[in-house]
């Protein structure tokens, strides 16, 4: 701060300079530069030294609503003093160096300075106290938007783990649907194993907890878990293929959202249709977006309406998923199959680091 002080002192006094030599020789005055110099840059150079202390005190004696009339009441007093201080050692310095006008007696030499330069150093030191609190209040500005900045940040990231947390009971809970109907089935056994599947299931999913997107390779290792037990329940029936090449496993989609397409390729197709039996799954990249499409050849899922807007509670919580991680850039469009069943298309941009720093949101 002393340095920019000084900076600022030496512009200021060699305008001071430069106004004190050029009007007083245009007014036919005899005026040195050396004399213009000794005017101009004492008075400036000892408000530098003084700046450092007098922003402090500018820091710590705000002028806000509360306190105004003490703090104008504080700096008053310290700027009078300081002023008349300054004014001194200016003095002082005058006389060393033979200037004219404050020869003679010391005390009337002063109170002409005074008279003459004490207002307008007051003003220099409100200047200063102005600035300093111009920079505190820019300080706390800034701190409350990076306080608004995290505190958003929060508030998405706890939408998204609610949306999160939503999702995996109603995952679970059609999973043990499925494996009921398998004991009603009299099939203990394909449920027991299921049962042990399930399992795994919840442990892989409890790892991913807290993670709001995961690289593609984990949620297909995810899916092809939750498939083993739809495989035991259709058993023949269910025949699925996997096509995503080396090149887009690692981008990152939101979790959970690719089970739930194939989970509602399978209850709404395959479960609803003796004659349905295929689930396809495809991946690809293109340009910057990462597409993924479900297909199966059951009849068309009943809760997209014409423009590809699902309306179940699982279709909703991906979509607002995706609104909040990647807004216009991430869409999911369910569409009838040609010649049947039923297409999801996931579209999200590609990437392969997290959109959000997510580990630690409780």
């Amino acid at each position: 701060m002393l340095i920019a002080a000084f900076l600022v002192a030496t512009v200021l006094g060699g305008t001071s300079v430069a106004f004190v030599y050029v009007g007083m020789n245009a007014w036919g005055r005899n005026y040195s530069f050396t004399r213009a110099l000794l005017a101009g840059f004492p008075d400036w150079y000892l408000w530098a030294v003084a700046t450092p202390l007098v922003f402090r005190l500018g820091e710590r004696i705000r002028l806000d609503r509360q306190q105004w009339i003490r703090g104008a009441v504080i700096h008053l007093a310290a700027g009078t003093a300081l002023t008349l201080a300054e004014i001194g050692v200016v003095t002082l310095f005058a006389r060393s160096v033979g200037m004219a006008s404050v020869s003679g007696d010391f005390v009337e030499a002063y109170a002409r300075m005074v008279l003459q330069y004490f207002h307008f150093n007051l003003m220099i030191y409100a200047a200063i106290v102005a600035a300093a609190q111009a920079v505190q209040y820019h300080r706390q500005f800034r701190q409350r938007e990076v306080e608004a900045s995290q505190l958003q940040v929060e508030l998405t990231q706890a939408h998204l783990l609610a949306l999160q947390l939503q999702l995996q009971p109603h995952f679970f809970f059609n999973t043990l649907h499925a494996i009921a109907a398998l004991v009603r089935d009299g099939r203990n056994s394909d449920a027991v194993d299921a049962l042990a599947r399930m399992g795994d299931l919840f442990r892989q999913s409890l790892g991913n907890s807290r993670q709001h997107e995961i690289p593609l390779r984990e949620e297909l290792s995810f899916v092809e878990a939750y498939l083993e037990i739809e495989r035991v329940r259709f058993s023949d029936r269910l025949v699925t293929s996997v096509e995503a090449g080396p090149e887009v496993l690692e981008g990152r989609i939101p979790s959970m959202a690719l089970q739930l397409l194939v989970e509602n390729a399978i209850r709404h197709g395959i479960a609803r249709d003796p004659h349905a039996r295929s689930v396809t799954l495809a991946a690809w990249r293109e340009g910057g977006e990462l597409r993924i499409e479900v297909r199966n050849d059951g009849p068309p899922f009943r809760d997209a309406d014409s423009r590809g807007q699902g309306k179940g509670v699982g279709i909703q919580n991906v979509r607002a998923r995706l609104q909040r991680l990647y807004g216009a850039r991430g869409s999911l469009e369910i569409r009838r199959g040609t010649p049947s069943g039923s297409v999801a298309l996931l579209s999200v941009p590609f990437h392969i680091q997290n959109t959000l720093a997510t580990e630690g949101v409780s």
